[in-house]
């Protein structure tokens, strides 16, 4: 498998090599988000619910980052606002350290979100940019890979600058995306601004497909919720859920995330290079479907061997939800609109990721820990069948007019 996902990677074209490198460098570095609420407790002095203020402000930065980016790629390109998004990082975290008091907290952190989550629409438009519809599945699935690896290694070094001394982790972070951003600057230089061979061009004297444009992609924006919400889930409660809810020892809890990881990391390229010419819909009922029983499963676990059988089948899920959704979104309405959907479908990750710590420990009870699993898991199965009548109905929201030939 390990030599399939390199294989994979070095088969990339060479704008996306560039942008696996720099987002795997990018994503190393980050080690501070982790220790902020930590840093904000212990050195700053704040009390729990003011920490906690400043933390919504990351998310609050990082929404207005997929909502402007839409706008910001019709006037640069990918590659100037996901350099303009690195260098504002590294900024942003060199002089973190020296801020104090709450309004330059809020600021400061707010520009850091913005700058974190800037990168994420450009990346996603340079792909669909350097890859044709068949290849980007795979593309996708290497970014995320990027992602995944670098996310599992930057919290451990940041663990261990942390200790040593706590303004080292944001000036770490803040070398990794600057280096990031060299990186993408050097290896990017002079690169065509032509669209590469195999990318799909709109038809001459296509019909404007907006009113269709709008349905599919709200549809599926809707029917993507309950995923990002559900994988949100995993990283803010499986701790208290092994923990408080089921009283497992602690290391249960690394061993769900170490099992996801691995599964992330050993599979998912190389099955969506299998899966590269399996259409949407199936590639979203099959993932969809792995999600829903995996989420189910974790609900249902009593014991540490039930929870690494659950994970095993929601992260195989993942493996395939994912890079199915990005894929077939930049698909959705062609070129034209390619940038504002993958934009706008950030917004749904990041409104998942502020919900997820809410509505978790809402939802829990102490007599049923699980609830917040099952419910992830049932809103996932409400929209797998939604996903099968749309496919089974000859009149449904992901047919086309019959002069447009992108059908999911």
């Amino acid at each position: 498998m390990i030599t399939r996902t390199v294989r994979a990677v070095a088969g990339l074209p060479a704008p996306l090599r560039t942008l696996f490198f720099t987002t795997l460098i990018f994503r190393t570095g980050t080690m501070a988000y982790p220790f902020l609420a930590a840093h904000l407790l212990v050195h700053e002095g704040l009390g729990r619910g003011t920490a906690g203020t400043v933390l919504v402000c990351f998310g609050v930065g990082a929404l207005g980052a997929d909502l402007a980016a839409s706008v910001l790629l019709g006037r640069v390109s990918a590659r100037a606002l996901m350099l303009g998004g690195l260098v504002l990082n590294g900024a942003v975290l060199a002089v973190f350290p020296f801020l104090h008091g709450l309004a330059p907290l809020v600021a400061s952190v707010v520009v850091w979100g913005f700058a974190y989550e800037i990168f994420t629409p450009a990346a996603y438009s340079a792909t669909v940019a350097a890859a044709g519809s068949e290849e980007r599945k795979v593309a996708f699935s290497c970014y995320r890979l990027a992602i995944n690896l670098g996310m599992a290694a930057g919290p451990v070094a940041g663990g261990l600058l942390f200790a040593v001394e706590p303004r080292l982790v944001f000036w770490a972070n803040a070398g990794c995306a600057l280096t990031a951003a060299g990186h993408l600057a050097a290896r990017s230089r002079g690169a065509p601004s032509a669209a590469p061979a195999g990318r799909d061009t709109p038809k001459t004297g296509a019909v404007p497909r907006t009113r269709y444009e709008r349905t599919r992609f709200w549809t599926i924006f809707g029917l993507s919720l309950p995923v990002q919400l559900a994988y949100s889930l995993p990283s803010v409660f499986v701790s208290t859920y092994v923990i408080v809810g089921l009283g497992l020892p602690g290391y249960w809890a690394g061993v769900v995330f170490a099992v996801n990881a691995a599964g992330i990391v050993l599979f998912e390229v190389p099955l969506n290079v299998r899966m590269a010419r399996t259409g949407h819909l199936p590639t979203l009922l099959l993932g969809f479907g792995l999600a829903g029983a995996g989420f189910l499963l974790m609900a249902l676990s009593g014991s540490g061997p039930s929870l690494v059988l659950s994970t095993l089948v929601w992260t195989a899920g993942e493996t395939i939800v994912f890079p199915g959704l990005l894929g077939y979104v930049s698909e959705l309405s062609g070129e034209a609109s390619a940038d504002r959907n993958l934009s706008l479908y950030s917004t749904g990750v990041n409104i998942a990721f502020i919900l997820a710590p809410h509505l978790s420990l809402l939802l829990a009870r102490p007599s049923a820990p699980g609830i917040p699993w099952a419910v992830a898991g049932g809103a996932l199965c409400v929209a797998w069948l939604l996903l099968t009548v749309a496919r089974s109905s000859p009149h449904t929201w992901y047919k086309e007019e019959p002069s447009c030939t992108d059908a999911i």
